[in-house]
């Protein structure tokens, strides 16, 4: 989000990379970094490289909007781990961008919109590494889907696994074997595949934004593929007044003895949200609400989601549930959602409080300043009002949660 001068943080990061490309020696590079074997020698290749970076961020940012594309991370060209307390195990996933150098590998957060046969949108979430000296790098960016859920489906491997393989690199192959032999051992573990499932990259080219509408695309098919597999799978229903099928079950149906679990409706129930928590220009907001089936949590997260500011948010839905199913199993289950261990600690305060049947989200804006460990104590104080809010501890809880009154309490 933003700076304490008012700068977003890839502001902040394209004014630093144009510093160095303005003035390349006022820039201390550490010794080991140029005895790397992925440092360019070539100081002109360097310089160009920055260059379009910088422009291929702009473009980003016009594109996708300033608060929609986050510097999650960078990491020096040497591997080595800094010295400060917030990048340590459990650090704050949420980077400086003056700590850039020429050589460093970015981490970026792109939030954006699939259009699908739904009537609305639908909001994603990718991570964008970008290798030491991208476009001039040896190997191309990597895409990752962060959203565990779209529009109310659970993303499965497959999914992952295509975006995450969104770009191939075409070996020339006049040397004949040689070249294959290249191909399969130097660059295997990076090629992306066909020409038809990807964008092709090679060294030089910025292909951001191709990758990111590959995705986008590769997305609503998934999408749509599922939904119409949803409407054939599902059973014909009474369509007069008297139809008893209850708007949030999920229908599961049977092929070939193995079970399928389609996707519920959009949630009906009550959605409790605190007001705003607001220090040192972050802010955090807290969602409760009552589940009777493990199968509600996805249109849960999706009716958060589809707020727009939220799904743009650093770390959008931080979560953690637990719900008895009807046979009696306990279900459990967390997401950090990019907040490195956010999730499990939202999970140990459901447990410690001994609550079922409940799910717990916490929204994250990030503002440009490292909080360190006092984040988690504002991502637990937020969930903890969500749900005495909600009823759900104290005298409050049980049956009747959820119909509890308290200031700031909002039920969207």
């Amino acid at each position: 989000m933003d700076q304490d001068d008012g700068t977003s943080t890839i502001s902040a990061l394209i004014a630093r990379i144009e510093a160095y490309t303005s003035d390349p020696s006022s820039f201390t590079i550490p010794a080991s970094w140029t005895r790397h074997e992925q440092w360019l020698h070539d100081e002109d290749q360097r310089i160009d490289a920055a260059t379009q970076l910088a422009e291929e961020l702009m473009a980003l940012q016009s594109i996708y909007t300033d608060d929609a594309v986050h510097l999650l991370r960078t990491m020096p060209l040497d591997g080595q781990p800094s010295t400060s307390s917030d990048e340590q195990p459990g650090k704050e996933d949420t980077a400086d961008p003056n700590s850039w150098l020429p050589g460093c590998k970015l981490t970026l957060s792109i939030s954006t919109d699939v259009e699908t046969t739904d009537e609305d949108p639908i909001p994603i979430r990718l991570a964008a590494t970008l290798p030491p000296f991208y476009p001039h790098s040896a190997r191309p960016p990597q895409l990752q889907l962060l959203s565990k859920y779209v529009g109310g489906f659970s993303v499965d491997a497959k999914l992952f696994g295509e975006i995450l393989r969104a770009f191939y690199h075409q070996v020339d192959h006049a040397d004949g074997e040689a070249a294959h032999a290249e191909e399969t051992s130097a660059t295997a573990a990076w090629v992306g595949g066909s020409m038809d499932k990807g964008v092709q990259w090679s060294s030089g080219e910025v292909v951001l934004f191709e990758g990111i509408e590959w995705v986008k695309e590769k997305v609503t098919d998934w999408w749509n593929g599922k939904e119409a597999e949803r409407v054939k799978a599902a059973p014909s229903l009474p369509t007069n007044d008297d139809s008893t099928q209850p708007a949030n079950t999920s229908i599961t149906t049977f092929s070939d003895a193995t079970p399928v679990t389609q996707r519920p409706s959009p949630f009906a129930g009550t959605l409790h949200q605190t007001q705003p928590i607001i220090e040192r220009k972050s802010e955090f907001i807290g969602y409760a609400a009552r589940l009777t089936s493990p199968d509600q949590v996805a249109s849960v997260l999706s009716r958060i989601l589809s707020d727009k500011r939220v799904a743009r948010a650093t770390h959008p839905i931080i979560n953690a549930w637990v719900c008895r199913a009807a046979d009696g199993v306990v279900h459990r289950d967390c997401d950090d959602d990019g907040e490195t261990a956010a999730g499990g600690r939202l999970a140990h305060l459901l447990s410690i409080l001994e609550l079922e049947n409940v799910i717990v989200v916490v929204t994250r804006w990030y503002g440009g300043v490292h909080l360190g460990p006092d984040r988690f104590k504002l991502i637990n104080r937020a969930a903890r009002e969500a749900l005495d809010l909600g009823g759900f501890v104290g005298k409050n809880a049980g049956e009747d949660a959820g119909k509890g009154k308290g200031m700031g309490k909002r039920n969207v």
